[in-house]
């Protein structure tokens, strides 16, 4: 992995609940693996191909092992997230179907012009904290494929302390009618740091930034307590910037 700044997405999100775009028909996952590839400019062009065929050739053999949501990010990192129930899946071949399928010659083809474009790939898993993430009524990300993600990174003895100070934040925001949803994650297996990701969604970043004005506005200034809490306890800060793509996400056909 080239930077420890970009290798926890997440996320994320994601990302993820309704973050990252998982089915809502059921109780949203809170484990996820993320494979991360951190592909060379030079090579951008060749490997968005290859990861547009490795979709279409899942849609096309309607393969029903894996599922995927992709982000892009600004450095050239193209990160994957997958919801995992157990740590147990890990030891599945996801793509087993697919080389199976595909025939090993041409699946691996398809997967050395990947492998072509980047020096380093990585897997961690990452953990969704609906207790510390913030939806009101009426929030949604549908449509909102911009995302703002913000690494906060604390020493373990203040575990305890910084949960509480994640948890007074959402609390202020509910309190006050914030409008603006967030969600947040927290690192996992993989991880040698500790941290909690904050995924925020928008059209793009002019409207991130809006609201979050928006959001000031309404907190007021008592909002500066409440976050030099969580900020007293942060070693490091990290902002990263990415998009979703449902154009290399992948979501099997259901049966």
């Amino acid at each position: 992995m080239k930077t420890t700044k970009m290798r926890m997405l997440l996320l994320l999100a994601c990302i993820l609940m309704t973050n990252l775009g998982f089915a809502q028909d059921k109780e949203p996952p809170t484990m996820f693996v993320v494979h991360t590839d951190y592909v060379n400019f030079n090579k951008m062009m060749q490997y968005e191909e290859a990861a547009k065929a490795l979709k279409e050739n899942c849609e096309k053999h309607d393969i029903q092992d894996v599922d995927w949501l992709t982000v892009s990010i600004e450095d050239g990192r193209y990160v994957y997230v997958s919801a995992i129930e157990n740590m147990a899946e890990l030891d599945n071949n996801p793509m087993a179907s697919l080389f199976e399928k595909m025939g090993q010659e041409e699946a691996g083809a398809l997967f050395n012009k990947m492998d072509e474009c980047y020096d380093s790939h990585g897997n961690t898993i990452v953990h969704y904290m609906p207790e510390l993430s913030y939806n009101p009524e009426g929030y949604s990300t549908e449509g909102k494929n911009y995302r703002e993600y913000h690494f906060l990174y604390y020493s373990p003895k203040d575990s305890k302390a910084m949960n509480e100070g994640m948890k007074a934040v959402k609390d202020m925001f509910a309190a006050k009618g914030v409008k603006n949803g967030y969600n947040v994650y927290h690192s996992g297996f993989g991880e040698k740091d500790s941290y909690y990701m904050v995924s925020i969604a928008g059209k793009d970043d002019i409207a991130v930034a809006q609201g979050g004005k928006e959001n000031d506005e309404i907190l007021g200034d008592e909002r500066q307590a409440t976050f030099y809490k969580v900020i007293s306890l942060t070693t490091k800060y990290d902002q990263v910037n990415g998009r979703l793509r449902p154009d290399l996400s992948y979501t099997p056909a259901k049966k």
